[in-house]
């Protein structure tokens, strides 16, 4: 069934190139994007692959969460335990459990990502507030360096226009309720502001699963002729239970129920961010960021049915600054951009295990440049220079825990991007290009280390665990996009090879260097305009993932499925009515830490989901149901141990099975 799913999917996508004769006129897809070149750019001068979904058609999809608009879009492995996107990871390119740390994740270019390996924090931003979303398929060394591996999802918020306020309730299945209000303006002497403040009560799908969510968010920007300053502010207060993986049996008897039904996890976030922009001449702009952001987390997670109690607390620091400046070349106008990135990460977390306190440090430096050679021919050539440091303190009183001797903390890599551009025709643009990408060990991966290496000496499981070290990588692809009004399709090859990729075995409980691998794959996207009614998209993705070194090698990665796509649809039967249709499938996948290839592969799965909606200004309602036929799937699935049975525990499969049927009914008061 899947098979016949994803050449459907192929096969649309290759029609829209040979079928351009039924669209009808209509406005061009937007090409200016900002995660190219770290400013506003023209994707035809990139040799990226580049995917943006638009805030129309987020609104059309009536998404709720920002996974459900991810998982729409081909090429992501998506992980949500709890079907809510509180716990959810999100990466590009074939990466599972270390997603966080190897597809990096923006908000209007700041980093979500954390220098330990807590997830991206995916409800700091609210649905209603975005622009667009642009997502690179492909790493990105050169220009944002660490984590940047897989690709760079950059979430653009919108930018106050007039004066607007507007008030959303919410109600869903499982007493989900939310409330989310907002006020913004835009004055003629160049102040713009927008404030906003959002409530989400969820019981959610499974017992113990409980969402208190509160979230106030604020930005003030002065635009002058010359640049813009900005300022934003936002605090939010987040508390989840947590259910736990459920064992096979708990699986088929009640896939509601909690394995761990005390556990919890609550968040305080506070973050500031300011910026500017400055025209100095008219060749040359100067660029910087600031953001300081802290949050305490706090409460009780069961590790073998033993419920244990921590803390932690991160205070993160980043400070961007960048200069472009304009090359006249003969064949038309270049861009260099050269910068610094600079992160400072206090990272302190406290547990019956002991104390970890680490301050990591990064330093970068960089340049790229965007080089038109002749009138339809563009190169890119970027290098990036990156250091880390950590002063971390291990806490040896608790359970003699303690990191190898002649442990070294710091280290540096190299990062470099060429790349070509090649505009056939009007529609027609060939791109190729090299990228040697890096990640850093983080914070909390030497902590684990010292955990560990108690663990086995004290149960003689082996000899100790070694410090996983910089993982390196290098992308090689071949893209082939046409576009013309009111079509686009998007073909793209690539091979990214990894060396000492760090992932996350858990038996060891650690992530460590399990060996080299290989990722190949063919990625399709494309999208038309049949009526001015009715749109059609649709994505196909295949990848074939190996380890080609190590203990495992020519076994497939875990957790990642060879075929993932999805088809989407539009229409809108009046000028008030919509509705919208959307197809999700991905194929088997094998189970996460099953480097042996020797369990069970997870099956795959086609969810649909439907929304429908109806506007009579200044109202909005709509009605989102997903999981239509109530489809019994799993997201993520792993492999861990049964700590029911006696000692020594037997290795077994465990699953976070996603909701059944469910939907979403809003009310909005938008007001112009």
């Amino acid at each position: 069934m899947y098979q016949s799913i994803f050449t459907a999917v192929c096969l649309f996508c290759l029609s829209l190139s040979f079928h351009p004769v039924i669209v009808v006129a209509a406005e061009p897809v937007d090409s200016i994007v900002v995660s190219a070149t770290r400013s506003a750019s023209d994707v035809k001068n990139t040799p990226l692959a580049i995917s943006v979904i638009t805030a129309e058609e987020i609104a059309h999809s009536g998404a709720v969460h920002l996974v459900d608009v991810l998982r729409s879009n081909g090429g992501l492995t998506i992980s949500d335990l709890f079907g809510d996107g509180t716990d959810a990871s999100v990466a590009l390119r074939g990466f599972s459990a270390t997603a966080q740390q190897n597809t990096l994740i923006l908000i209007d270019g700041r980093r979500l990502n954390n220098a330990d390996n807590g997830l991206p924090d995916l409800n700091t931003v609210a649905i209603s507030s975005i622009d667009h979303i642009e997502i690179v398929k492909g790493s990105l060394g050169s220009l944002y360096g660490d984590k940047a591996v897989g690709g760079v999802i950059n979430i653009i918020t919108r930018q106050p226009q007039a004066l607007d306020y507007g008030v959303e309730a919410g109600y869903g299945s499982d007493d989900n309720r939310s409330l989310h209000a907002n006020v913004e303006n835009s004055h003629a002497n160049g102040i713009r502001y927008r404030l906003s403040a959002e409530r989400r009560l969820q019981d959610n799908y499974r017992d113990n699963n409980a969402l208190r969510l509160t979230d106030v968010f604020s930005t003030a920007s002065f635009t002058h002729e010359q640049g813009e300053l900005f300022v934003e502010l936002q605090a939010q207060d987040e508390n989840i239970e947590v259910p736990g993986p459920l064992f096979a049996d708990q699986l088929r008897a009640d896939r509601r129920q909690a394995l761990n039904p005390e556990d919890y996890i609550g968040t305080d976030t506070w973050s500031g961010r300011a910026g500017l922009r400055q025209q100095l001449t008219d060749q040359l702009e100067v660029l910087a960021e600031y953001t300081n952001r802290r949050s305490d987390t706090s409460g009780q997670l069961s590790s073998s049915g033993i419920p244990t109690l921590f803390d932690s607390k991160r205070h993160h620091i980043e400070y961007t600054p960048r200069l472009n400046l304009d090359l006249p070349m003969p064949a038309g106008k270049g861009l260099l951009t050269v910068g610094a990135d600079l992160f400072s990460t206090d990272y302190l977390i406290h547990s019956d295990f002991g104390l970890t306190d680490d301050t990591q440090t990064q330093q970068s430096v960089y340049a790229r440049a965007v080089l038109p050679l002749i009138e339809q021919l563009t190169g890119t050539v970027g290098t990036r220079y990156g250091k880390v440091e950590n002063e971390i303190l291990v806490d040896t009183l608790a359970f003699g825990r303690s990191l190898p001797s002649g442990t070294q903390l710091d280290d540096n890599e190299h990062a470099w991007e060429l790349g070509l551009s090649y505009q056939l025709t009007s529609e027609w643009r060939v791109t190729g290009r090299l990228d040697r990408n890096f990640r850093f060990v983080t914070a909390d991966e030497y902590s684990a280390v010292a955990d560990n290496n108690f663990f086995t000496r004290l149960f003689a499981f082996g000899q100790t665990v070694p410090l996983p070290s910089t993982q390196t990588g290098l992308t090689h692809e071949l893209g082939l996009h046409w576009q013309n009004q009111t079509a686009m399709l998007g073909v793209q090859l690539y091979q990214l090879d990894i060396n000492d990729e760090i992932v996350f075995d858990p038996l060891l409980f650690l992530n460590t260097n399990t060996g080299d691998t290989r990722r190949r794959g063919i990625e399709l996207e494309g999208r038309v305009i049949l009526t001015d009614n009715l749109d059609l998209s649709a994505n196909w993705n295949m990848t074939d993932a190996e380890f080609v070194s190590g203990p495992f090698t020519g076994e497939n990665l875990t957790f990642l499925a060879r075929h993932t796509g999805s088809v989407r649809t539009s229409y809108r039967f009046t000028e008030a009515l919509r509705g919208y249709l959307e197809l999700v499938g991905t194929s088997d996948r094998v189970l996460g830490g099953d480097f042996a290839n020797q369990f069970d592969r997870l099956p795959g799965y086609v969810v649909s989901n439907l929304n429908l909606s109806w506007q009579l200004s200044p109202f909005t309602v709509a009605l989102r149901v997903n999981n239509l036929t109530d489809k019994h799937y799993s997201d993520s699935a792993n492999t861990g141990f049964d700590f029911r049975k006696p000692f020594p525990s037997p290795e077994v499969e465990t699953y976070f099975p996603s909701p059944g049927t469910n939907f979403r009914l809003t009310v909005k008061y938008d007001f112009q």
